[in-house]
């Protein structure tokens, strides 16, 4: 039986206490964007959060089932998901603070930064080239994981982050960087490694201080692994599962050599709205940040940005997606107008599916939806 928690019409009921028109107007909204939530999880047997939010108001969130399978701990507002391809996000960021700070430059070979890297491909590549998953390296990284899956995870663990970068990010180059799109692994260790070495301090370290802490995402951090060993330690975290198949599909266990990182609904939300508070880059440097590198993937710098047609015209949306294993999340961020919806779960689930759900609840809380 799933367990399901649910806090709803929070900003409609807020918003009533001062017995106004607009009240009732913004109470409706919420029970349309409750209805239409609910008829959603109960259509995909849902098993995860979804919160959604408009400035200025309480969030909407609907929590439904089970973090941990085995011990039926049920899910709350607060459980920390994994983060998957979302932490590029985070990793595409903290470079353009550093770029804020004139410590790193997207255009400059990274062989500037990383003098005993191969010099005939470091004098080739730069930041963006690789943030923007255009770099012409291998997909290495997959043989660290093929490794761990043949047996192999002590030996796996036992490699250090420079050992990894010569082993598995530092391959022939497929193409020229620039002339393609590659979603690569092996680019995100690259760039983990690169900011380590710039700066001296531990990668954690440098996403706690330019992504977490200016954006007050006071509920994300860190793992080695995987969410059982968290820093900041968090005992509230999804578990990865398949409902039909006990010994199925959960999340997967990485090597300590390539940093993952946890969140929550509202922490990633709240990093939308710091970004455009200026909170965490400067002006020109989100305009750059949001700017599509690879067109027909609607790819950025670690992240897309897609035209959404919302209420009847096309509007630029922050559109963040990351998997791993079973656990899958996705965040919508309306640019122009700052209204949010973040979904998260730890039963595979279509993100697709997920942006579909996040278009509609935007166009409700904009007033134009069902």
């Amino acid at each position: 039986m799933k367990y399901v928690l649910i806090s709803v019409l929070a900003a409609g009921l807020a918003a009533c206490s001062a017995n106004t028109g607009s009240a009732q107007a913004v109470l409706a909204q919420d029970q349309a964007v409750d209805a239409i939530a609910r008829e959603w999880v109960e259509a995909h047997d849902f098993n995860g959060v979804i919160m959604s939010s408009a400035p200025g108001l309480p969030p909407y969130q609907l929590v439904v089932g089970v973090a941990d399978p085995d011990t039926a701990r049920p899910l709350t507002a607060d459980t920390a998901f994994q983060t998957g391809s979302v932490e590029k996000y985070f990793a595409a960021l903290v470079v353009f603070a550093l770029m804020d700070e004139g410590v790193l430059d997207i255009d400059t070979p990274i062989s500037a930064y990383l003098p005993d890297y191969r010099s005939d491909t470091g004098d080739r590549l730069t930041l963006r080239h690789i943030l923007s998953n255009q770099s012409g390296l291998p997909n290495d990284l997959l043989q660290a994981f093929r490794r761990v899956a043949n047996g192999e995870m002590e030996a796996v663990e036992a490699i250090r982050v420079p050992e990894a970068v010569s082993l598995y990010a530092s391959g022939d180059l497929a193409f020229e960087p620039g002339a393609q799109f590659d979603y690569v692994l092996s680019n995100w260790l690259l760039v983990q490694y690169l900011l380590e070495e710039v700066t001296g301090l531990p990668y954690p370290q440098l996403r706690a201080r330019h992504v977490f802490e200016p954006a007050q995402m006071r509920q994300s951090g860190g793992y080695l692994n995987d969410l059982s060993n968290t820093d900041p330690r968090v005992n509230d975290v999804a578990i990865g599962f398949d409902p039909g198949d006990p010994a199925g599909q959960g999340d997967y266990w990485s090597p300590s050599f390539f940093r993952g990182s946890y969140t929550t609904a509202a922490d990633m939300i709240a990093l939308e709205r710091a970004l455009a508070d200026g909170r965490v880059l400067s002006a020109a440097s989100l305009d750059l940040f949001r700017t599509v590198q690879a067109p027909q993937q609607a790819y950025a710098f670690g992240g897309r940005f897609r035209d959404w047609e919302l209420c009847g015209e096309t509007r630029p949306v922050s559109t963040q997606s990351g998997s791993n294993g079973a656990s899958n999340m996705t965040s919508a961020y309306d640019i122009q107008s700052g209204h949010a919806v973040a979904m998260l779960t730890n039963v595979d689930e279509s993100q697709g599916e997920m942006f579909a759900l996040s278009a509609r609840l935007l166009e409700t809380m904009m007033g134009c939806g069902e």
